[in-house]
């Protein structure tokens, strides 16, 4: 069993900004020797997870990728429904949104509809992994999520990407109880400068959150009057992709969003 983990966490290193990677480099962002690498990339190509460029000799996520996707799909089409209704919100705000699920104790990006409306607008990496501490949708999560994501916070040192990441576990926990009481969550450019996040949760069928639901804004944009439509957006969001995903919400979550 460790030795397919192993092999499976391989998959991780791969993303948007590196679709491919070569053997050399994967074995330094695994920790491991080339001989090991060289052994799990075989057994993942066997399979189809992955697929070696025959003029590179770098490796890239393989068709049996879509194919599990597809399936889930299927079994769970949340995805496609939210994607509806996400274009549909992002007609209202003019806005980025995001949707992310939790994965182990992070968040990764599921599925981004960008704003079509301005030339000047939050770009979103789909595939990228949101930190919990820096985000509006990682404070979200660590307030409508799993306790243990609350509970880890003293156990790890929180990094810190700009002036505005809250870092002190204390201080996190601080900002979680107000957020529980609202409902939703905002960063002001706490991950990124000169972007503001507003996110709120996404819940499964034991009313804990299984993911969130954000909208992206340029610091230029993200003025008091757009606020309450910003949040009217996005507690209807939560509700349907709640719904999509075949969650529930709690009876203490609030009924509406307010400033």
């Amino acid at each position: 069993m460790g030795t397919a983990l192993n092999a499976l966490k391989m998959l991780d290193y791969f993303s948007n900004a590196r679709p491919e990677i070569g053997l050399s480099h994967l074995a330094r962002l695994s920790g491991l020797n080339k001989a090991t690498a060289l052994r799990h990339l075989r057994a993942l190509e066997e399979f189809g997870l992955i697929e070696q460029n025959p003029m590179t000799k770098s490796y890239a996520i393989g068709p049996a990728a879509l194919r599990l996707a597809a399936l889930r799909e299927i079994a769970r089409p949340g995805i496609e429904g939210a994607r509806q209704k996400m274009q549909a919100a992002m007609q209202v705000v003019g806005e980025s949104l995001h949707l992310s699920l939790l994965e182990k104790t992070g968040l990764q990006t599921a599925l981004v509809v960008e704003t079509t409306q301005h030339s000047v607008r939050v770009s979103l990496d789909p595939s990228e992994m949101l930190p919990l501490n820096a985000t509006a949708s990682g404070l979200c999560m660590l307030s409508f999520g799993p306790a243990h994501l609350l509970e880890q916070l003293d156990q790890h040192v929180q990094a810190r990407f700009t002036q505005a990441t809250l870092t002190d576990p204390k201080l996190i926990k601080e900002r979680v109880a107000k957020i529980r009481v609202s409902g939703w969550a905002d960063s002001r450019g706490s991950y990124e400068e000169g972007v503001f996040g507003y996110a709120a949760p996404i819940f499964g069928i034991d009313q804990v959150a299984l993911g969130t639901i954000a909208i992206a804004v340029p610091e230029t944009r993200a003025t008091s009057d757009r606020l309450p439509a910003i949040l009217s957006t996005l507690h209807s969001l939560s509700a349907d992709l709640t719904a999509g995903f075949g969650g529930q919400l709690p009876d203490s979550f609030p009924t509406g969003f307010h400033p």
